[in-house]
């Protein structure tokens, strides 16, 4: 009898799919505003409307990707890239 299971890691899987899916999706909203061509009220509207899908893409991803370190490095980088564009957006119009 063969005790296959599904994937590796549940525990792991669970944590990143429950907590830092979250957190990569919030993170992303304000990152949007910054890179999407749109008027100021489609790039504040957009990423909000998006987020739902965001969340529920890395949710999914992380049961689905054969390695248990993929999601964590791809919400680790979506997570930092977004940060940093937020934080050039903010500190964008600042005088030194």
């Amino acid at each position: 009898m063969s005790n296959k299971t599904t994937f590796t890691a549940t525990k792991w899987r669970n944590l990143m799919a429950i907590l830092l899916a979250l957190i990569t999706a919030t993170v992303m909203i304000p990152g949007m505003t910054v890179y999407l061509p749109f008027s100021f009220e489609e790039q504040i509207l957009l990423p909000i409307l998006l987020f739902p899908l965001i969340w529920c893409g890395l949710f999914i991803y992380s049961y689905m990707a054969n390695k248990a370190w993929q999601p964590l490095v791809l919400m680790a980088l979506l997570t930092l890239s977004h940060g940093a564009l937020s934080y050039i957006a903010l500190t964008q119009g600042a005088t030194a």
